[in-house]
């Protein structure tokens, strides 16, 4: 383009590739075609890809290495702890316990909400803590602008 000279790029000794724009986006011309040629052609994906053998595969490593042994996690309710959290329970159910520090800065009723979903009464039998913090944040916060 006018403004970026280098459309991509490539690192032949260590096998890396970048594009300077978004292949993935409907207005690239031919994104599609070089996402595919990438996965098939260059990383030679096989597309019997599916979800379900991620979670079994994640959950295996998972026992591999815990074992009998007791996990500990940190769970703020967003998308990533939450993910890790179950795939944590399903792999080694009690040995997990989950802690959910509330800082008093989440949106109104949310960690309620997390609560709700993680806590004893949700879905998941989760050995779940939740820790209200909320003075300390705050003492700790005073002042700040």
């Amino acid at each position: 383009t006018p403004v970026c000279p280098v459309a991509a790029m490539e690192c032949s000794e260590k096998n890396l590739y970048a594009v300077q724009f978004h292949p993935e986006v409907m207005h690239t011309q031919e994104g599609t075609k070089m996402i595919s040629n990438f996965l098939y052609n260059v990383c030679e994906c096989s597309g019997d890809w599916k979800m379900d053998s991620i979670v079994e595969k994640t959950i295996e490593e998972i026992l591999e290495k815990v074992g009998n042994g007791k996990v500990l996690c940190a769970l703020s309710g967003g998308v990533d702890s939450s993910v890790a959290a179950v795939l944590l329970s399903k792999a080694v159910g009690n040995q997990l316990t989950c802690v959910f520090v509330d800082h008093g800065l989440l949106r109104k009723n949310e960690g309620d909400e997390v609560e709700e979903v993680f806590g004893p009464n949700g879905q998941y039998n989760l050995n779940f803590i939740r820790v209200n913090a909320q003075e300390r944040f705050y003492e700790k916060l005073a002042g700040v602008e």
